[in-house]
């Protein structure tokens, strides 16, 4: 046997792949092999170490020799690997793949299968079954979707949003509101929660209904390196409540009140406090953005929002419908006016935000005995919330479709 020599970079990369998990058989066995053959072992003897024929560490040896010579400047791996193989000729027409195509993006029920979703053994069964092929293997469907980037088992939420000509209207005088009234910088007096002086006052509205009163019947145990907190996933439940919460647009500082129901006098009559304590303070104009739900502009909130304005409510036959009190609810002339945002943009109403937040830092992780304790815990997140986090929520402007 001729010398066979590897310069030290070389012998440093082959003991690598050598020892590697991830490369592939096939060349982890050649490293080894030439590793072997650069100590002077015999072929021979290295065929007997490895149970494998003489042929195939000669092979290995003029394989590895040839790729080096033939591209020096590719690497040892390169040189380790399989060559391209073309594999065998497809078996399948081109036609079956179209009608596996047209079968895979189709519905089951259209094949009468009560199912949500296809898989790929129930595709394989289904081409049998309508005799486009005789025999056909679930991998070999799961290969085709792969190289389609198909993958029935997936779902993404989104949300259909219906043609409403006053969507694009709304949004820019509701962004033009929110962009008014956090674009003044606040002195660091003002920036004080709870702190109102301003003539004119915008405030976002809504509602966090069904909050679950949930308590864990076993405690969490606590996080490790590199165990999360675990959180047993069986749990009593002691009722729901809804959160009425208001925002003051320009500093973030919130309002709440809990209730257990949400009726169009509870709506209406949590709003008139809220906005009768804004007029106390001195505020000449309250704007009030909230989203376009029944109880937000019933009957009986336009008569409370008429006597808090002093003025007169319409009459019985001017607001028999919901758009004639969401009209006379956004009518200048008030010292309250209603701006209604467009349906499906909750995004646009900064409480909505804050939601979120209450649910990150309160609900998701919390263990409440009772409605009463939930209660409790949001009214002191609420408190907590606005003397430490409270903050203006800053839009984007809103651009056009062209």
């Amino acid at each position: 046997m001729t010398t066979f020599s590897l310069p030290t970079n070389e012998r440093l990369a082959l003991g690598a792949i050598a020892k590697s998990t991830t490369q592939s058989a096939r060349s982890v066995f050649r490293a080894k092999v030439l590793l072997r053959c650069a100590q002077a072992h015999r072929p021979s003897a290295i065929a007997r170490e490895f149970h494998c024929p003489r042929k195939k560490v000669t092979r290995a040896l003029t394989r590895y020799q040839l790729l080096r010579a033939d591209f020096p400047n590719a690497s040892v791996s390169a040189w380790l690997a399989d060559a391209p193989r073309t594999g065998c000729p497809d078996t399948y027409e081109e036609s079956f793949w179209v009608d596996l195509l047209a079968l895979a993006t189709a519905p089951p029920s259209a094949c009468g299968r009560p199912i949500s979703q296809w898989t790929c053994e129930e595709l394989a069964a289904e081409m049998i079954l309508q005799k486009r092929a005789v025999r056909l293997d679930a991998s070999t469907v799961y290969r085709f979707l792969q190289s389609c980037q198909l993958k029935p088992h997936q779902v993404t939420e989104w949300m259909n949003r219906p043609d409403d000509p006053e969507f694009e209207p709304r949004v820019v005088s509701v962004k033009a509101l929110l962009a008014k009234a956090v674009a003044p910088r606040p002195t660091p007096e003002q920036a004080r929660p709870g702190f109102i002086s301003r003539e004119q006052v915008v405030v976002s509205f809504d509602e966090k209904t069904g909050m679950q009163a949930k308590e864990q019947l076993k405690p969490e145990k606590p996080m490790q390196s590199g165990v999360p907190c675990r959180q047993e996933f069986e749990y009593k439940r002691h009722g729901t409540l809804v959160l009425f919460a208001m925002m003051l647009v320009h500093n973030g500082v919130l309002f709440e009140k809990t209730s257990a129901r949400r009726t169009n006098e509870d709506t209406a009559l949590v709003l008139k406090e809220y906005l009768k304590l804004l007029l106390s303070t001195g505020v000449l104009r309250i704007d009030v953005l909230l989203d376009q739900l029944n109880t937000h502009y019933s009957a009986v909130l336009v008569a409370n929002i008429a006597e808090l304005c002093q003025v007169s409510a319409p009459e019985e036959a001017e607001q028999k419908t919901g758009k004639q009190r969401r009209d006379w609810l956004e009518s200048e002339g008030k010292a309250i006016v209603f701006h209604f945002t467009p349906k499906h943009a909750s995004w646009l109403n900064p409480v909505e935000i804050w939601f979120g937040v209450l649910m990150r830092k309160v609900l998701k992780r919390g263990s409440f005995c009772s409605t009463e304790e939930l209660a409790r815990r949001v009214t002191e997140f609420v408190k907590y919330y606005n003397q430490r986090l409270a903050h203006p929520y800053r839009l984007k402007p809103y651009k056009l479709a062209a």
